[in-house]
């Protein structure tokens, strides 16, 4: 179980590219199809409002949360705790700790993408009242050439 004392929420930009692509590919093993290296961060980070969240554990990175700011709406690009922490409440901690601090900062809504299969994602968005608005067929691919829908859902402030 997680130790919240020596937990620590950092933001980093461009700088943190490698770190966020090591994190990412080791939390997405198991989904080639969904690699991203170094250089697709960087390209994320060049995209205004794009800012990272690396949650730590004892000075060790175990996730993070990449999103876009644009005006008074958040999206979630991508958001991963490695699978040697995960059932361990960092998700809810880092996802939590996100919201807060976007409620001060005059955001109306975050918004995501999720794989209609990924049902530990969808119950973690559900626990922080994010709903269901919308559906988009085929959205992601796997590494059989299937093709999966996400779900949108969404998280309103002052709903």
């Amino acid at each position: 179980m997680r130790d919240n004392a020596s937990l620590r929420v950092t933001e980093l930009g461009v700088t943190g590219a490698a770190l966020f692509a090591r994190l990412y590919n080791c939390s997405f093993n198991d989904m080639p199809e969904q690699s991203w290296d170094e250089e697709a961060f960087i390209e994320l980070f060049k995209i205004p409002g794009t800012v990272g969240y690396v949650i730590e554990q004892k000075q060790k990175p175990v996730g993070f949360i990449l999103i876009r700011k644009l005006h008074d709406e958040v999206e979630i690009i991508t958001f991963c705790i490695l699978p040697k922490w995960c059932n361990n409440g960092y998700a809810t901690f880092l996802l939590e700790w996100v919201i807060k601090r976007l409620q001060h900062q005059a955001i109306k809504r975050i918004f995501l993408e999720v794989r209609e299969n990924n049902r530990a994602a969808i119950r973690l968005y559900e626990k922080c009242s994010f709903e269901q608005i919308g559906r988009r067929k085929g959205y992601y691919n796997n590494h059989r050439g299937d093709k999966i829908d996400a779900l949108v859902m969404q998280l309103e402030f002052g709903a």
